[in-house]
């Protein structure tokens, strides 16, 4: 995805974030979770998802969500995790496909 994100903020309980083509929309916290790219979620060798969905509880919180650079965020989330990566790019496929 060729695009950059213009605007991110706290909204209705999720992130909110804007992209530069047009793309508006709200990432909740579990959903976030969910996605967690790190090698506690994902097998490193067949890319396959190892956490569990019943694992993370529906009403999961964003603690803390800081910039890694200019490519990436690191989320805290209310469970305690807080080792994944999200790159620009996987937001965009997230809020993307959320609206």
């Amino acid at each position: 995805m060729d695009i950059s994100l213009t605007g991110i903020q706290r909204s209705d309980g999720g992130i909110r974030f804007v992209w530069s083509d047009g793309i508006d929309g709200v990432l909740m916290p579990r959903t976030f979770r969910l996605a967690c790219p790190c090698a506690h979620c994902i097998s490193e060798v067949t890319g396959k998802a190892l956490l569990e969905p019943g694992s993370v509880p529906q009403d999961i919180e964003i603690k803390d969500m800081q910039p890694v650079g200019n490519y990436a965020y690191k989320v805290l989330f209310s469970d305690g995790h807080d080792s994944g990566l999200y790159p620009l790019e996987l937001l965009a496929s997230l809020t993307h496909t959320s609206t």
